[in-house]
């Protein structure tokens, strides 16, 4: 046992993802299956089973992008992943909008049961949050991935609303808990519209960037170090570059979120709220990834500054 947990933490990022994915399809395959054979109990099973499916077949897209990336292209995988987790989204929505407008029944939990639900869902959330900062510029098949096991855990997170106020009050009122469904299954929808649209906006295809000093050019060290972009939450873009033989060629990073090096306190009170705040953060998240696009303009122009013109793909330089 201890030899696997050591090669388990000798492995890399890549590795540690491919593996950990794995077993999650198993997993999910598995929870589908028991939750199909006693739907017969509650519709709400077969629905939640029916989402755990679509997840499974996103992430098993992705598996086979890391793993067969040849096989078939990118665009269509993405596609893909983007469609399912659009089904998903629609499915999940639907289900949950019925606990607004119809007399629905959900299910009534015990308090033991309930605590259980919330602990597991809470640590579920805090992997998957702690995943999608891990997965930042390692490449479209493992941020998808994170997204997804994101996805996951916020349908836990809406269980868990229910678990709780299904204790917590003898005669609960459904349509809170349709509400934070509706609300679950509108992320789910965006994070399929995001997967779809990120390739064709991300900065991860076009990191590398060259110019050709003019006269006019003015450096006064051999390297540079421009800062894109500017937030006191989120990672933020820089281009390092080197300069030699008139030309300025670089790569455009992204660095650790500043949250990181915030007090250790605040960190604890962001955990115990992170229920309240994944919300707005990964709304803001959302804008500060769409406003993001433009840093390759953002260079040019701070390039221009320094008396430098932009090289184009294919364009030699003599």
């Amino acid at each position: 046992m201890k030899q696997w947990i050591l090669k388990y933490r000798l492995m890399t990022f890549e590795q540690r993802t491919i593996f950990n994915t794995r077993c999650s399809i198993g997993f999910n395959a598995f929870l589908a299956l028991v939750k199909f054979s006693v739907s017969f109990i509650n519709l709400a099973l077969l629905v939640s089973g029916i989402v755990n499916i679509f997840l499974m077949l996103a992430k098993l897209v992705c598996l086979r992008g890391v793993t067969s990336p040849r096989k078939r292209g990118f665009k269509k995988r993405n596609t893909l992943i983007a469609i399912f987790l659009l089904l998903a989204g629609l499915q999940y929505t639907g289900y949950m909008s019925l606990l607004i407008f119809t007399p629905v029944q959900s299910t009534n939990y015990y308090m033991s049961i309930g605590i259980v639900i919330a602990f597991c869902s809470f640590v579920e959330m805090g992997i998957a949050i702690r995943g999608c900062f891990a997965a930042s510029g390692r490449g479209h098949y493992y941020r998808n991935i994170k997204l997804i096991s994101l996805c996951s855990a916020l349908t836990a997170i809406a269980l868990t609303e229910m678990a709780i106020t299904s204790f917590a009050d003898p005669n609960p009122n459904k349509f809170y808990d349709g509400i934070c469904g509706v609300c679950v299954g509108a992320i789910i929808i965006l994070i399929g519209i995001y997967i779809y649209f990120a390739p064709k906006i991300s900065i991860l295809d076009h990191r590398y960037h060259r110019y050709i000093m003019t006269t006019n050019s003015h450096f006064e060290k051999d390297d540079l170090i421009l800062d894109l972009t500017n937030s006191r939450i989120y990672g933020n873009f820089v281009y390092v570059a080197i300069l030699r033989d008139g030309m300025v060629e670089g790569l455009i990073f992204k660095r650790k979120s500043p949250i990181k090096k915030w007090n250790v306190f605040l960190k604890i009170g962001i955990l115990i709220l992170s229920e309240i705040l994944i919300f707005p953060y990964a709304i803001g998240g959302l804008i500060f990834y769409f406003k993001s696009r433009m840093i390759v303009k953002t260079l040019d122009q701070k390039m221009i500054e320094f008396g430098c013109m932009r090289l184009m793909d294919g364009q030699m330089y003599d």
